[in-house]
C-alpha cells in the first residue's frame, strides 16, 4: 500500500471516529430518565449523570406519611438514576463493548436495591412517625424539691 493512500485512510477513520464521538456526546447530553412512583405519589426526571433535575408530587403523596414519602422519593430517584446510567452505557456501547473501558464504566451503575413499598396510610392518618406505632415510653416521675433550709429565718432567697 503507498503512503498516500495509508495517510487518506487513516484521515477517513479518524474522521469518522470524530463523527461518531460528536453524535455519542449529543445523544449523552440529551439522556435522561423520568420515573414514576408505581403509586404515582412522586415522579423524578434525572439528568444523564444521575443529578436531580425535577421532582413533583401528586396529591396522592399528602395521604402519605412524611417517612413513606422519603423512601418513595429515595427509591424512584435511585431507578430514574440507574434507568439514565443504562441509557449512558446503551449509547457507548457500540464504540467500547466488550472492553475494559466499558466494563469501569459499568461498574459504576448502581444496583437496584429491593426494598418493600411503603404500606398504605391507615384512614384518617395524618402526619405520624413510625415510631409513634410503639407504646409510648413511661415517664419518670419529677424528683421532690428538697425541703427549703430555714437555718436563718428568712426562708429561700429565690422567692
Amino acid at each position: 500500500m503507498n503512503p498516500e493512500q495509508m495517510i487518506a485512510d487513516l484521515e477517513s477513520r479518524a474522521q469518522q471516529l470524530q463523527q461518531r464521538s460528536q453524535q455519542m456526546q449529543e445523544q449523552i447530553q440529551q439522556a435522561s430518565s423520568t420515573v414514576t412512583s408505581p403509586n404515582e405519589a412522586v415522579t423524578v426526571q434525572v439528568a444523564p449523570n444521575g443529578a436531580l433535575q425535577h421532582i413533583e408530587f401528586s396529591p396522592v403523596a399528602m395521604r402519605l406519611t412524611h417517612v413513606q414519602l422519603s423512601q418513595l422519593v429515595m427509591q424512584t430517584v435511585q431507578k430514574a438514576q440507574i434507568q439514565a446510567a443504562e441509557q449512558v452505557a446503551s449509547i457507548v456501547e457500540p464504540e467500547f463493548g466488550g472492553t475494559e473501558a466499558m466494563d469501569f464504566l459499568r461498574s459504576f451503575i448502581p444496583q437496584q436495591e429491593e426494598e418493600e413499598a411503603p404500606p398504605p396510610p391507615a384512614e384518617g392518618q395524618v402526619m405520624r412517625e413510625v415510631s409513634w406505632n410503639e407504646p409510648a415510653p413511661k415517664l419518670q416521675p419529677r424528683p421532690q424539691r428538697p425541703p427549703e433550709d430555714d437555718e436563718d429565718g428568712f426562708g429561700s432567697v429565690l422567692r
